[in-house]
């Protein structure tokens, strides 16, 4: 047993099921095309409270259990894909079997989760299984835990299969759950009420070839990385936008493209030093929402992306990185703006094909993976005892960890970045060591 979980003192496992059964035309839950390309791994994100002010301050541990149980099986009638079982790579069999629900107790303070070095024991606010078969685990579509910590607080995780829903949809779930868990009298509305009709607009491979839907994009390979964690404060942000606006056409950059092209900067930089070598030709992935121009409630697997490269070093430029990802993502909105229903997967795969030509034809070339977060209102999850102290985001908890993958989310104040990435270890050594990077990102871990 390792010194990390030592730390744990208990577990218990709970089944919760549906509050009302899924109606019998909604037990068949199509899968999308985009839902059959991506792998199975689960995307976990964990939710960290200090100790539980007002009314829950004194409660046992019992109650707040319960509390999240209750709450946890209403809001699963909305999303009763979670609680169904995967059909092979074609439908969910809605049939209420429920989701996992661990509680759990770790002999530690909350601040010892956060100060570790790189992402080890992030890993024990979420169940064990999980997250150590991320790709193969065989249990419910979506897993929970509630961890107590001995200082008062706790940390509510979920771990979601990506068959399911993307980060979207997460992140509405969770604000949906804790919606329903804050006002479980009320008859308050959640903004956005779920709809399962992915399928509607991405119509699915015929059943007998969905084995066969994947993408190399979707489900990259794994290697022996580490994932480390950065923020950027609202000052340092508004300084790198200044310089964008100064050297650019870009005069309304935004929080996404301008730490992308940073980070992506700053990593072709250090990877250059690593080689002792001129710039290594490198292509960034930056996934993109479709919601608008799909409606907002429609959960599932609901993305694009699109691509830039760069092959000398006179492009590595911030302010000319920032005007390439621009170019290119208002070309993927104009795709997109007038399209009918049954031009949206012809356009999204023609999307998917053009990236996976690029690293085909450029086999050479480094990889990096960009996905944001920023503008989810992750920092808005409040059961009835306030807003999270921190969100952690999916990729710290991979494993391993994707390499040169970089996921942004807002911080707590919502004027800055925070940042994680995964990759070699030499190269994040560089990385984190590089004087350009330490200017504007802060290390958080």
């Amino acid at each position: 047993m390792s010194s990390v979980s030592r730390l744990v003192s208990s577990v218990c496992k709970k089944i919760i099921k549906p509050y009302s059964p899924t109606p019998i035309s909604l037990r068949c839950h199509k899968l999308s095309y985009l839902d059959q390309m991506v792998g199975g791994i689960y995307i976990p994100m964990a939710f960290f409270y200090p100790k539980l002010s007002n009314t829950w301050s004194n409660k046992p541990n019992n109650v707040v259990s319960q509390h999240l149980e209750k709450s946890l099986s209403k809001v699963l009638t909305n999303y009763y894909p979670f609680a169904g079982k995967l059909n092979d790579n074609i439908s969910i069999d809605c049939n209420d079997s429920g989701v996992e629900f661990f509680i759990t107790k770790i002999n530690c303070p909350m601040s010892e989760i956060f100060n570790h070095p790189y992402f080890e024991k992030h890993n024990l606010v979420y169940p064990t299984e999980v997250i150590n078969n991320q790709y193969t685990y065989e249990g419910s579509l979506a897993v929970f835990q509630l961890t107590h910590f001995s200082c008062g607080g706790i940390a509510i995780s979920m771990c979601l299969s990506h068959k399911v829903g993307d980060g979207y949809t997460f992140n509405n779930f969770m604000n949906h759950w804790a919606t329903m868990a804050r006002n479980p009298l009320s008859s308050e509305i959640y903004p956005i009420s779920p709809k399962f009709d992915g399928s509607f607009y991405f119509p699915p491979t015929k059943d007998e070839d969905s084995s066969n839907v994947s993408n190399n994009n979707i489900v990259p390979q794994r290697e022996e990385c580490v994932s480390k964690g950065f923020s950027i404060s609202s000052s340092k942000l508004t300084a790198l936008k200044a310089r964008v606006i100064n050297e650019s056409k870009v005069q309304n950059p935004s929080d996404t493209e301008v730490v992308s092209a940073f980070l992506y900067q700053r990593a072709m930089a250090t990877k250059k030093l690593v080689n002792s070598s001129s710039i290594r030709p490198s292509l960034l992935h930056q996934a993109v929402n479709l919601r608008p121009p799909l409606p907002k409630h429609t959960m599932g697997n609901i993305g694009s992306l699109f691509s830039i490269l760069t092959k000398e070093e006179k492009e590595m430029d911030l302010a000319q990185v920032v005007s390439k990802l621009r170019k290119e993502k208002e070309e993927v909105k104009q795709k997109y703006k007038n399209a009918k229903i049954e031009e949206l997967l012809p356009i999204t795969l023609e999307q998917y094909r053009k990236a996976n030509d690029l690293l085909v034809n450029n086999s050479c070339y480094d990889l990096y993976r960009f996905s944001s977060l920023i503008t989810f209102p992750s920092y808005d999850v409040d059961f009835g005892w306030g807003k999270p102290e921190k969100v952690i985001s999916p990729l710290s908890t991979s494993n391993p960890p994707i390499k040169n993958m970089f996921v942004l989310m807002d911080d707590k104040n919502r004027d800055g970045v925070n940042l994680t990435c995964s990759m070699k270890k030499q190269d994040m050594l560089a990385f984190e060591r590089d004087e350009e990077l330490l200017r504007f990102a802060s290390p958080t871990s």
